[in-house]
């Protein structure tokens, strides 16, 4: 009688860090949720620049401008010398305005701290040990929607999860939890606050079922 000799798979999840999101209470891990969510808020002024930079609409102005601004210099009798240096100082003028316009985000960023947070929840999603993702998530007392009961809704100050992590369904976890601390507060509602980090306009109103 042939012996047949099983060889055990191996686990393919074996060895890869656990991902978790959960409310932290963790000071370090406070703080290193802060310095995420400035970094995810400076990081928005270079989209803000090539939304701006790349726009169809902004190209074809600043194209049609070096086309006019060319052709009355050459008009003049300018060389083709002067006619480029001309038209490069345009563009690099256009860029400073470009950076001027987005300077907020900076500001914005360096204001984002322990003052910033005050009494505000951190959720955070670490992979391992690395912390990859965090949610600012405050809550304000307000009138129910019966009207009858003052009751509290959660306000999403920050929400950001580091570059190299994005578009693989990370925020899309740190929301749920989210949406999850507030049943846990017996919050009635959830939404972006006004001035959140992101400026997002998404809003979470009546996603909490009971």
């Amino acid at each position: 009688m042939e012996s047949t000799n099983t060889v055990p798979q191996e686990d393919p999840l074996a060895g890869v860090p656990e991902l978790k999101s959960y409310l932290t209470t963790d000071e370090d891990e406070k703080v290193e949720a802060l310095k995420l969510i400035a970094d995810g808020v400076a990081q928005m002024r270079q989209i803000a620049n090539n939304a701006l930079i790349f726009h169809p609409l902004n190209l074809a102005v600043l194209i049609g401008f070096l086309s006019l601004l060319a052709r009355i210099m050459f008009d003049y009798a300018f060389d083709t010398v002067s006619v480029a240096t001309t038209c490069i100082g345009v563009i690099f003028a256009a860029l400073a305005g470009v950076r001027y316009l987005t300077q907020n985000y900076v500001w914005n960023a360096e204001a984002i701290n322990w003052e910033w947070l005050g009494p505000a929840d951190v959720i955070v999603t670490k992979f391992g040990d690395e912390l990859i993702g965090a949610v600012a998530l405050d809550w304000v007392s307000g009138e129910s929607r019966q009207r009858r009961k003052k009751a509290w809704r959660g306000e999403i100050r920050a929400w950001t999860v580091r570059m190299r992590y994005r578009n693989k369904g990370v925020g899309a976890s740190l929301l749920q939890e989210a949406v999850k601390e507030s049943k846990r507060k017996g919050a009635e509602s959830i939404e972006f606050a006004d001035d959140h980090a992101s400026k997002s306009k998404f809003l979470f109103h009546h996603v909490l079922m009971y």
